[in-house]
């Protein structure tokens, strides 16, 4: 899906539907009832579930190599998971994570699909 280039809407809109479905499998599947609960707070802020701001990140120049790094990811958290290896497993949804968040603020900087991502206004930049 995400190895087209340029990536498509249509492809795009699945892989947020299957990325919100890995991370929920992946929640699930911890039986972590105290992991559970913090995915489901983190999930409920603004920005902050796994599909929050996908649909801008479309529109950035190097969409497609993010894509291709968040299912690198994926995969190697599968094979921490299947190996035991749980720190490890931790460290790549870490490191996930900050992905994220640095996917966040370049959508925040380029305003110029803010129509995509809803709740955009209510944000203000350090500076503006």
């Amino acid at each position: 899906m995400v190895r087209q280039d340029p990536i498509s809407v249509e492809a795009f809109s699945s892989y947020v539907a299957l990325n919100a479905r890995f991370h929920a499998l992946l929640t699930e599947l911890s039986r972590s009832p105290p992991l559970i609960r913090q995915v489901d707070r983190a999930s409920a802020l603004p920005f902050a579930s796994p599909s929050g701001f996908v649909m801008t990140q479309s529109t950035l120049p190097d969409a497609r190599h993010t894509l291709l790094i968040a299912q690198d990811q994926h995969r190697v958290v599968i094979d921490a998971i299947e190996n035991r290896e749980g720190a490890r497993a931790e460290a790549i949804m870490r490191e996930h994570a900050r992905v994220a968040a640095r996917n966040l603020r370049l959508v925040l900087r380029n305003k110029t699909h803010s129509d995509l991502l809803p709740g955009l206004a209510l944000i203000r930049m350090a500076g503006d």
